[in-house]
């Protein structure tokens, strides 16, 4: 019942939505002035996303709000975050199962929003960076370390940056990249998790948050999500942009980081919470380690 009111009564509102099948891969034959159109759409597309976020940054902190499914992602993505870390040995085995288990941990945080996830992983001893593309959001980030958390802006720190031009400063440095919410609203993916992968140390860790690529997750995830429950502001999310998680390992294979998990996991609308699950029909969670280079003999 609820899936024919979604479409009966969203019919007009989804026409501009309907999803499209676009390849990451760049044709041969492209033009140059294909390409260039092309760059001008995705950088245009970028401005709107970020202006779609900042619209919402007033609220970003206020637990009942547009950003209370974010908040809640928090109860399972920081454990995994941490146990990850902690499975890949290198966590000081004096701080494991302390309230600093990251003492020590140089953290990257990409397409950071207004904190809600930095500040989490700074509480629990890491060094975090924090970057996004929204001045806006930072702003909001550190108005809100500052002002609420003034016990951690020595462990915190947000840059208005993009992820390449941070990537050219900061190679190698990172002990772990996370990459949470973001993926579904980039066109490029490739280009973001190149840079990425550019920032992290070998042997350390990237960790990604997304929703898959599926008809479940867009008619109950978007359609309904979006359109009849409001859980998220309508236009927030688009089919184009989604990625199944067997294309992100593909990608990160090229990269020389070898996926070692893929959790499910699902949002419970009424009850505020998410948890993990052994499907991936709706969001994943993927963790990856980038490969020590070895010389050839």
């Amino acid at each position: 019942m609820l899936r024919n009111c979604a479409l009966l009564n969203c019919k007009r509102s989804l026409l501009g939505i309907i999803p499209r099948n676009i390849s990451l891969e760049t044709g041969s034959g492209a033009t140059g002035s294909t390409q260039q159109q092309k760059q001008q759409q995705q950088d245009a597309e970028t401005t709107r996303e970020v202006k779609h976020h900042e619209n919402l940054a007033a609220d970003w902190w206020n637990k009942n709000g547009p950003m209370a499914a974010l908040h809640a992602l928090n109860e399972i993505r920081v454990p995994l975050i941490r146990d990850g870390l902690v499975a890949r040995g290198t966590v000081k085995a004096n701080y494991i199962n302390t309230t600093k288990v990251l003492d020590g941990q140089s953290l990257l945080e990409v397409g950071c929003g207004a904190g809600l996830l930095t500040e989490q992983l700074g509480r629990l001893g890491a060094q975090v960076t924090g970057i996004d593309l929204g001045e806006v959001l930072i702003n909001t980030a550190r108005s809100h370390l500052t002002d609420c958390s003034p016990e951690l802006c020595s462990k915190v720190q947000y840059k208005v940056e993009p992820i390449d031009q941070h990537a050219k400063t900061n190679g190698e440095l990172y002990d772990a990249v996370i990459v949470s919410e973001v993926l579904e609203h980039v066109d490029d993916k490739v280009a973001l998790l190149e840079a990425c992968v550019r920032t992290l140390k070998p042997g350390g860790s990237i960790f990604i948050t997304t929703l898959n690529k599926t008809l479940p997750m867009w008619l109950g995830g978007v359609v309904i999500g979006e359109y009849v429950l409001n859980l998220a502001p309508k236009g927030t999310h688009h089919w184009d942009k989604m990625i199944a998680p067997l294309d992100v390992q593909r990608i990160l294979d090229t990269m020389n980081c070898q996926t070692v998990l893929i959790n499910g996991s699902t949002y419970d609308f009424w009850r505020n919470t998410w948890r993990w699950v052994n499907s991936t029909q709706m969001c994943y969670a993927l963790q990856a380690i980038k490969q020590v280079q070895t010389e050839c003999s």
